[in-house]
């Protein structure tokens, strides 16, 4: 074999390796560190703000299309492996959206081409808004410093914030969210003991 062939897949060798590690790292930056109930509290706002990012197709979307309803907004990405391992059950919530009344807008921080094969591979029907820098801007709007997937922020139907929860969520999490929802809708629940029952999950 030629010598410039054996250093051109070096070169190439070392562009993978590097590119791999490079993803490896990010996602063990965004998974790792304390558990959720061990990290600080967020200084989420009060009411949802406005903002507006695209769809996987490329039409721009307001997240004021969705007002009038409870909501809840997952952040994610395609290479966050606790992101994948939530979003069937965000999945599920979307199917039950009659029973729940909770409707999931999914927020991907990404590149549009991975956003696109990922939730046609994974049959994710709920509405999907990406972005890049755009949809980083947006996380911040939620008072974190920094970039960790997954979280998700639950808005009760008058745009109230009722919790930005940070990390994977699980069954028994989401089944309480959706209980605590019901019961603001309902006008059981003030708001002040929602937010303090949900930062405890």
């Amino acid at each position: 074999m030629p010598v410039w062939i054996r250093r051109l897949l070096y070169v190439v060798m070392l562009l993978c390796c590097v590119i791999i590690g490079a993803r490896v790292y990010i996602e063990f930056v965004a998974t790792s560190g304390p558990p959720a109930a061990d990290r600080p509290a967020v200084a989420a706002p009060e009411q949802l703000p406005e903002f507006t990012l695209n769809d996987v197709w490329g039409e721009p979307h307001s997240i004021s299309e969705w007002s009038g309803q409870p909501l809840l907004i997952n952040f994610w990405a395609t290479w966050c492996a606790p992101c994948r391992r939530e979003m069937p059950l965000f999945q599920t919530l979307h199917t039950e959206q009659s029973i729940s009344g909770i409707q999931v807008i999914g927020i991907a921080i990404d590149r549009q081409p991975d956003v696109q094969s990922y939730i046609a591979e994974a049959g994710i029907s709920y509405p999907i808004l990406w972005g890049e820098a755009d949809a980083m801007a947006v996380s911040d709007l939620f008072g974190l410093e920094g970039l960790g997937l997954p979280f998700s922020v639950l808005v009760s139907s008058d745009g109230t914030i009722l919790t930005v929860h940070i990390g994977e969520i699980v069954g028994p999490q989401l089944t309480e969210m959706v209980t605590i929802s019901k019961a603001i809708e309902a006008g059981e629940l003030k708001v002040t003991q929602a937010r303090e029952t949900l930062a405890k999950l």
